[in-house]
């Protein structure tokens, strides 16, 4: 499988807004209630921004990425996949990259509906702080010397 970037382009808006409706309906509705109107703009505000990048794989768009580092830590602002896309290793695939690419502690923010909060769990990410209706994580050991099969079972 052949996992690239690629940044945002004006032109991403229809990809972004199914990416969107597709990744993060289900739990916008639970937590707040989707409103259509509320949501687009959320979406061009991404694309006028342009700050994350596209992922794509096998050359086909599969979703959309944002990292924006720190001085002392890294934050996984977004991943986002279409359906036909999760489950396949994809996230786990680049944020094991990222984890072991770093020696800063990557931190995150999960609705606390969404299940990718199992995923964050075995990657090493534990919750440090939560709102009504995030969980806030962070892994804070880089994993440069352990192997992918170990990282599930890896705290400190």
């Amino acid at each position: 499988m052949d996992i690239r970037f690629r940044s945002i382009a004006k032109n991403d808006f229809d990809f972004l807004w199914r990416l969107h409706v597709d990744s993060l309906r289900e739990y916008v509705e639970k937590t707040w209630g989707w409103d259509d109107t509320r949501q687009r703009g959320f979406v061009v505000e991404i694309v006028r921004a342009a700050e994350g990048q596209v992922v794509v794989v096998d050359e086909k768009d599969a979703g959309v990425w944002y990292v924006v580092e720190h001085d002392c830590d890294i934050l996984l602002s977004s991943i986002r996949l279409l359906p036909e896309f999760q489950n396949r290793g994809i996230g786990t695939r680049l944020i094991t990259d990222l984890l072991s690419n770093t020696n800063k502690p990557v931190r995150l923010q999960v609705l606390k509906v969404n299940p990718a909060r199992r995923l964050y769990e075995r990657l090493g990410f534990e919750t440090y702080d939560d709102t009504e209706t995030h969980y806030k994580m962070i892994n804070p050991v880089p994993l440069k010397s352990v192997s992918t099969s170990d990282r599930s079972d890896t705290r400190y």
